[in-house]
């Protein structure tokens, strides 16, 4: 129990402190000057939802997609986005993605706690053992963010697990980026090496995936109308459909942000008219 304290102590007093947030270029549009580096990154661009975390280098949005973002959200400069929902690997590719689009920084919320107390299954464990001080993390770490301006945080469900925190996600604009489960648990099997296994007992596989379906879905069902009440929603089949697409796999990270983007310039289009009417956003 002393122990879980000094890590919360630990974590709120550093977790967001201005020295662990290291600060990163922004994207330069300069091509690279290696070609066979210009191609991987161009087809991760069009490739549906790569099946790991890409890095910000790897992320490099298309010149096309710069343009239709520029002239989307111009005005929109220095707001903060907070993206929720659940984590996966979509979603923190969507997130980076939109950083770079917009010229924004991307940080994890999750990554930096895992930084301060040792890793993936160290969070996992103070998350599990102590809800009340990881929930007070998220939020000491939000009210230090919130200042940071031209931001694209990805945030842990915690963001959303009290009121004090959804109020906090109000000083910017929050998206909820919907994404089918199946990829969710997919990823979280990968991290923790269930399906690089070679256990020959496909049942016993089955068995671990369905289990880990039903954790996952109790947690979405629990969590899905805090999601919702975030200023944008963009779910990855409503994305599928409104293209056409006959299968979500072939919904690209480009297609998410575009409509992220088109969504975002709606927001600021509202917002506009409700303040030309004298009335509170």
């Amino acid at each position: 129990m002393a122990m879980r304290a000094a890590a919360a102590a630990t974590a709120t007093t550093t977790f967001f402190s201005p020295s662990s947030v290291a600060r990163r270029p922004f994207f330069s549009a300069t091509p690279s000057a290696n070609p066979s580096a210009g191609r991987s990154v161009h087809g991760h661009r069009l490739r549906a939802f790569p099946s790991s975390e890409l890095t910000l280098e790897e992320l490099n949005p298309s010149v096309d997609l710069l343009r239709k973002t520029a002239e989307a959200v111009g005005d929109f400069r220095k707001t903060p986005i907070y993206i929720v929902g659940t984590d996966c690997n979509a979603k923190r590719n969507i997130a980076k993605l939109l950083a770079n689009s917009i010229i924004y920084r991307y940080l994890c919320s999750e990554e930096l706690l895992e930084d301060v107390l040792g890793g993936k299954d160290a969070l996992r464990a103070f998350r599990e053992t102590d809800e009340k001080g990881y929930l007070e993390v998220e939020t000491e770490g939000l009210k230090q963010l919130t200042s940071m301006g031209s931001l694209v945080l990805c945030c842990g469900d915690g963001a959303v697990m009290n009121s004090t925190n959804l109020g906090l996600l109000r000083h910017g604009v929050s998206i909820w980026i919907d994404v089918p489960l199946e990829m969710a648990v997919n990823d979280m099997l990968k991290s923790t090496g269930t399906e690089a296994s070679s256990d020959p007992d496909s049942f016993s596989q089955d068995g671990i995936k369905l289990s880990a379906m039903s954790k996952l879905r109790q947690r979405y069902d629990e969590l899905k109308e805090r999601y919702g009440i975030s200023d944008i929603t963009v779910s990855v089949q409503s994305v599928a459909s409104a293209l056409g697409y006959s299968s979500t796999d072939a919904v690209t990270l480009e297609d998410m942000v575009l409509e992220i983007v088109r969504q975002i310039e709606r927001l600021i289009q509202k917002k506009a008219m409700m303040e030309a009417a004298g009335r509170p956003f």
